[in-house]
């Protein structure tokens, strides 16, 4: 009889529920469901009929092929179906209760209320005015007066879909407290984390927390440090931090070899209580446990290939949704990509497990020498031999990881840190002895507080190396990137399969070039989903922020946005991700319209970070800061600055653009305000765009405003602006409010109602997101990134 064809069934199962859960995401939730049910029933009815087949034929081929692949694979897909369904057909357990002032009873961690009253949900936090008064949200049993809203989903380019992040996570919203009484109590992950931070600085306590326990509320700048040093993935738990930790307890355990197996077995699954189910640390814990049991039960090395895909099978069936979820993506394409290139790469370098022991020559060409050269030249020789295979096996481990989620990184981030599997070199290692030390000192510090520190004067110079190691590698080159299609994503994994191909098979790298150059070129054809020339009312809030892309990566920025009375960084956070999710790499133009902190502060981190080809404002203001300091900023970066007259002409890169002064006069008086730069968009010589910053009521008849398609309502739509006047002369058929949460009253209704009754279409970036105009078609209306249907109102 012909031995069985062998297929490991989590191999086939997690595919087909990858699958599975993939169609799942396209189809109506009751659609998936029931497919799901028949997929399950089919692949029993599968099962049971093949092996009643196998054992009466004796021809085991066929029904192997069936029993080994095909069966598993209609399984997977019909629980993953089923449990995507499961979780889109959960009910919104705050359904009906957003916008109302309730009493909310329940439990925080010090991020997350879990409330038993009104009703059983999740909430995050949010600070009420004024802050916390320990700066962070109290812990323990909580009575809270507050407003619970739905998060924001994403409503800018390269922007964060907070709402999808909270919901994969069990998050029903936000919660905006307004008044709270506690009952303080310390949970466990919080009692560790007072001995992980003893004694190290702000800085340094953050980063250990979110090393060891996964805890990031408070890395701040830390976060943006390692992110443009190609070192993000430290900041979360992962498989090397399990791997550090289980390695060093089995070290410790070392002289107890019967129990050695199953204390590790119970440490990886306190630790995954302990700082929760996130998807690296499943994946981690799971392939772990599998090369555990292996061991126990006397089968040896578990696969590699077999354990990740138990892992995922086990992560998506406790959390389908997180398919979606960047932290699960990147997990598993890292350890994938070390999967299929690294016993290559390592074995060609002369670093993997056949590579030789001593070097070339050995030492037995040195036995004729004095003993104390023989030790000299075999130390110095052993020491070089360590110092090359820690180099090339940290870059062949750095970049096999990065390699198959690069369209991700750039999709995400927008830029990648091109030297990042050098700076990796010396950061992982340096984050593998962190990890354990940071968790002697939590458990240390559990039993008394010194003793933490006592470990802390140990971590505390590695952990300000690490920093400064970030805050250097941030410092080198950058390549910023735009958004990545799904079309670009298939291309770069047909590269991929084609370069592990050749990694395997160093004969193929004709085949390898082909494939690699029609899938670049497939890729560089393929149009963006918004191609220039057109133009982008952001959406920062209370501010304004206007793009233009002008197309080859050139564009122009109409003010910047900012955070008064906040120190959230909206340059960096919306208006930066925004232009490199849109292709643009610099500036040739960008406006100050006047010096007011909504309109100017996000300006300045753009500024530090892109060529800016002339910065145009209005006249100095001495009592502004930030008008002083725009200006000092562009003069330290080398960008001209000129200050705009009525009836100056700016003609854009292109040829087809040009953007007409109309406002200061040469003599410009008033507040502030009426003295901000006011600009007709014109492009192919036709008035397109009107923008007026905060120009009001006074300013507007002395404009020599021409009819425009889309106008930029001034002052955010107060109702000290936009006459009747303005709207006669601009006879726009459409206006954009930049707008958002405000205790002014903006837009006034009786703005809105004056351009309604003109029969001029409003769109709010509070309602619609971001706003694009598309000026190569521009009888089109303009378009929101989200639907009104999405506004999240706010207390």
């Amino acid at each position: 009889m012909a031995p069985a064809l062998f297929v490991p069934w989590p191999q086939p199962l997690a595919v087909g529920m990858v699958l599975g859960v993939a169609v799942a995401a396209v189809l109506p939730p009751t659609v998936a469901a029931l497919l799901g049910v028949v997929s399950l029933l089919v692949g029993l009815a599968r099962q049971l009929s093949t092996r009643a087949a196998w054992a009466s034929s004796f021809d085991p081929s066929r029904p192997a092929l069936l029993l080994g692949f095909l069966t598993p694979l209609l399984l997977g897909v019909g629980a993953g179906l089923a449990r995507l369904a499961q979780y889109e057909l959960a009910p919104d357990p705050v359904a009906g209760l957003h916008g109302q002032q309730l009493t909310w009873v329940g439990v925080s961690d010090g991020s997350v209320l879990t409330t038993s009253s009104p009703v059983r949900a999740r909430l995050v936090l949010m600070a009420p005015r004024g802050g916390w008064p320990d700066g962070a949200a109290p812990t323990g049993r909580m009575r809270v007066e507050g407003v619970a809203e739905l998060a924001a989903a994403k409503r800018n380019p390269g922007g964060f879909d907070h709402r999808a992040h909270l919901r994969r996570r069990g998050v029903a919203g936000q919660l905006f407290v307004q008044g709270f009484q506690v009952q303080p109590r310390l949970p466990a992950r919080q009692r560790v984390q007072r001995g992980v931070t003893a004694g190290l600085s702000p800085a340094g306590g953050a980063l250990m927390s979110a090393m060891t326990l996964g805890l990031r509320d408070d890395l701040a700048e830390v976060r943006d440090l390692f992110g443009a040093a190609g070192m993000a993935h430290l900041l979360a738990l992962s498989g090397l931090h399990v791997g550090v930790l289980l390695l060093a307890i089995e070290r410790l355990l070392a002289g107890v070899p019967r129990w050695r197996t199953p204390l590790l077995a119970l440490t990886t699954v306190a630790f995954v209580g302990l700082v929760g189910t996130s998807p690296s640390v499943v994946r981690s814990a799971t392939m772990a446990l599998a090369a555990l049991a292996s061991r126990a039960f006397g089968a040896g090395r578990v696969q590699p290939w077999t354990a990740l895909a138990l892992a995922a099978l086990v992560g998506l069936l406790h959390a389908p949704q997180m398919l979606f979820d960047l932290s699960f993506q990147l997990s598993y394409l890292a350890v994938a990509g070390m999967l299929l290139f690294l016993p290559p790469w390592l074995d060609r370098l002369g670093v993997g497990p056949a590579a030789p022991a001593g070097a070339p020559g050995g030492a037995s060409a040195l036995t004729a020498e004095p003993e104390l050269a023989v030790l000299t030249a075999a130390a110095w020789r052993r020491g070089r031999q360590l110092a090359r295979h820690t180099v090339l096996s940290g870059l062949a481990v750095s970049t096999a990881a990065q390699l198959p989620a690069l369209p991700l990184v750039l999709g995400t981030f927008g830029v990648l840190p091109v030297l990042s599997p050098l700076v990796n070199v010396v950061a992982v290692p340096l984050a593998g002895l962190l990890v354990p030390l940071g968790f002697m000192a939590g458990m240390l510090g559990l039993v008394a507080e010194p003793l933490a520190r006592a470990v802390n004067l140990l971590t505390a110079p590695l952990v300000e190396a690490l920093i400064a190691l970030a805050a250097l590698g941030a410092r080198l080159p950058l390549i910023a990137w735009g958004q990545v299609s799904w079309l670009g994503h298939a291309c770069w994994a047909a590269f991929v399969l084609a370069a592990c191909a050749w990694a395997w098979r160093p004969g193929r790298l004709k085949q390898t070039l082909c494939v690699a150059l029609v899938a670049g070129g497939v890729a560089w054809a393929a149009p963006a989903p918004h191609t220039p020339p057109d133009v982008w009312f952001l959406d920062v809030g209370q501010g304004d922020a206007v793009l233009i892309r002008l197309g080859g990566g050139d564009g122009v920025l109409i003010d910047g946005g900012g955070s008064p009375f906040s120190d959230y960084d909206v340059g960096q956070r919306v208006v930066l991700p925004a232009l490199r999710a849109l292709g643009v790499t610099r500036l040739a133009l960008m406006v100050a319209t006047h010096p007011d902190t909504d309109h100017v502060e996000g300006l300045l981190p753009v500024l530090e970070r892109m060529r800016v080809g002339l910065l145009l404002t209005g006249p100095p203001d001495p009592a502004a800061p930030l008008d002083a300091r725009l200006r000092e900023l562009a003069a330290q970066r080398g960008t001209p600055v000129h200050e705009a007259r009525r009836g100056e002409r700016v003609h854009l890169p292109g040829g087809h653009a040009t953007l007409e002064v109309l406002n200061p006069a040469a003599a410009a008086a008033g507040t502030a305000n009426e003295r901000s730069v006011g600009l007709v968009l014109r492009h192919r010589g036709a008035a397109r765009a009107l923008f007026l910053g905060d120009l009001g009521l006074p300013t507007e008849p002395y404009l020599a405003v021409p009819p425009v398609d889309v106008l930029m309502v001034p002052h955010h739509g107060s109702r000290s602006s936009t006459g009747e006047g303005l709207l006669s002369a601009a006879a726009p058929t459409w206006a954009v409010i930049s707008v958002g949460r405000n205790q002014y009253g903006h837009p006034a209704p009786d703005v809105v109602e004056r351009l309604e009754a003109a029969g001029i279409t409003v769109l709010t970036t509070q309602s619609y997101g971001a706003v694009r105009y598309d000026l190569a078609r521009p009888h089109l209306p303009p378009v929101g990134v989200v639907s009104p249907a999405d506004h999240v109102r706010r207390p």
